[in-house]
């Protein structure tokens, strides 16, 4: 039981957790953290925590000395720790299992949010305009509101569905245990080295995540100035450009949602595929669109279609001026492994 004159008593109970609203960015680069109770540290472990408008994670006493500029690409989480007066005191840590000289027993993960590049509503489609390092707004998270996924790298487009900031590259294990997550300055994983396009979902379903529907792309993509033929200014797709580059190269490459490289670097696969049909051709069964990819060593069927076909969005590496954030092309052969094609996650809140 927490030692000291201030009793919780809900949250005596191993696991409470109740705030009176949800963590959100505020101006200034700080935090607004509403008033709550939790428990920290197991059955007779109570805390209250007390409101606080404009916490700054980067001020003296408030970080575990992980913490020390604002750093693009940076995860930061806000940890409660126990305190003798029965009050829970927030500390901020890059560290993401407990804070620097705290352990599971005393200390709980309450929330975070993400640093990354930020584009204004005003300024969208503006070329002209250079997205700023910041907090990203829509990516503060806590333990009542936060995606069913890994909560790092993500951010609420809508009420209720999060999307990775970045295209998605390998975040653990391998296939088919592999698991996507959402990272800054990596290589994003692509229809290529042993994946085909319909290999990508099962890193992101382990992740937690889906394919977004074209109309949840959009709502990402929106504000995201178009590529040019002759240069990567606004996004990765000069058409001189030999491959991707790493996630967020291209400052200028965000949306008005925060979202990074919806335009150019990889295709981005939406979910569904159809068959178009075709009155000319007959429907047979298929072998060759089902050994491709990871596992096509294994029998796994045929499949029998006219002209099955996908749905990817944004424009790749060379589009040029045709990249954009409406590009749709719907023609794409879902069992294709040419590397053009990554992975952009959505998932609803838990």
């Amino acid at each position: 039981m927490a030692i000291g004159s201030i009793s919780a008593i809900p949250a005596q109970a191993a696991g409470f957790f109740s705030l009176q609203g949800s963590i959100s960015v505020n101006s200034g680069q700080t935090l607004n953290i509403p008033a709550g109770q939790l428990n920290i540290g197991g059955n007779g472990y109570g805390y209250i925590l007390n409101a606080i408008n404009g916490f700054n994670p980067y001020s003296a006493g408030n970080n575990d000395g992980t913490v020390s500029a604002l750093t693009l690409g940076d995860n930061i989480y806000l940890y409660a720790v126990q305190q003798v007066s029965g009050l829970a005191k927030i500390i901020a840590s890059k560290n993401s299992t407990a804070p620097a000289s705290y352990t599971a027993s005393n200390s709980r993960k309450l929330g975070g949010f993400h640093v990354g590049r930020v584009r204004p509503i005003a300024n969208r489609f503006d070329a002209a305009y250079t997205p700023i390092t910041d907090f990203i707004s829509n990516s503060a998270w806590d333990l009542g509101h936060r995606p069913k996924s890994a909560p790092e790298g993500m951010a609420e487009f809508q009420a209720g569905v999060w999307g990775s900031i970045y295209l998605l590259s390998v975040a653990s294990g391998s296939w088919p245990s592999v698991t996507f997550g959402s990272f800054y300055n990596v290589s994003p994983v692509s229809s290529t080295g042993g994946y085909n396009e319909l290999d990508l979902h099962r890193g992101m379903h382990n992740g937690g995540m889906r394919k977004p529907t074209f109309e949840e792309w959009l709502m990402m993509s929106y504000g995201a100035p178009q590529g040019n033929d002759a240069n990567n200014s606004t996004a990765w797709t000069m058409t001189a450009n030999t491959g991707t580059c790493n996630t967020g190269a291209v400052v200028k490459s965000v949306s008005c949602s925060n979202f990074v490289d919806t335009v150019g670097n990889l295709w981005e696969p939406l979910s569904g595929q159809f068959d178009i049909g075709n009155s000319t051709n007959a429907y047979a069964w298929d072998a060759s669109v089902v050994n491709t990819g990871q596992d096509s060593a294994y029998a796994r069927g045929q499949v029998i279609h006219v002209a099955w076909r996908a749905s990817v969005a944004g424009g790749f590496w060379y589009a040029g001026s045709y990249a954009g954030s409406r590009t749709l092309h719907t023609i794409e052969y879902p069992w294709l492994a040419h590397g053009a094609v990554g992975a952009r996650g959505v998932s609803d809140s838990l």
